[in-house]
């Protein structure tokens, strides 16, 4: 498995992890940095301190700098604002699928009506008598 180190910057100050973890990919360890990210940031403001301006860097076992993490990224996720085309395209997806769905509704009302309908035609019709065989010409 590969091995990460996590570098975490604070108040200008840059703590260097000289050990690193393993972990199966570089998202499992992003992942488990943004854990780290809320416990310090929960401990940091128990302490009254602001953690917003701290960060991680992922690096690989060479020093590359592999993600940059700012806990504000973490801490304030970003979300698509209400106005945007992806929250529209969103709204008209859940707009058609209720559509849909009360169309298949309706439908299916429609379709046990006529099916009663049907049902009390072939009721009569068995309850009426035979017609009198047609007569020749006198």
């Amino acid at each position: 498995m590969p091995l990460f180190f996590f570098n975490h910057s604070s108040a200008g100050a840059v703590l260097v992890d000289d050990v690193g973890t393993e972990f199966p990919s570089l998202e499992a360890a992003y992942l488990d940095t943004c854990d780290a990210v809320l416990g310090i940031a929960f401990e940091k403001l128990r302490a009254q301190q602001n953690p917003e301006n701290d960060s991680f860097d992922i690096m690989d076992v060479e020093g590359h700098m592999l993600m940059h993490v700012p806990f504000s990224e973490v801490l304030r996720p970003r979300r698509p604002p209400k106005t945007s085309s992806v929250y529209r395209g969103h709204q008209a997806i859940v707009a058609r699928h209720r559509e849909i769905v009360r169309s298949q509704a309706e439908l299916r009302a429609e379709f046990e009506k006529t099916q009663s309908a049907l049902k009390t035609i072939r009721t009569t019709l068995a309850r009426m008598p035979d017609p009198a065989p047609p007569q020749g010409p006198r």
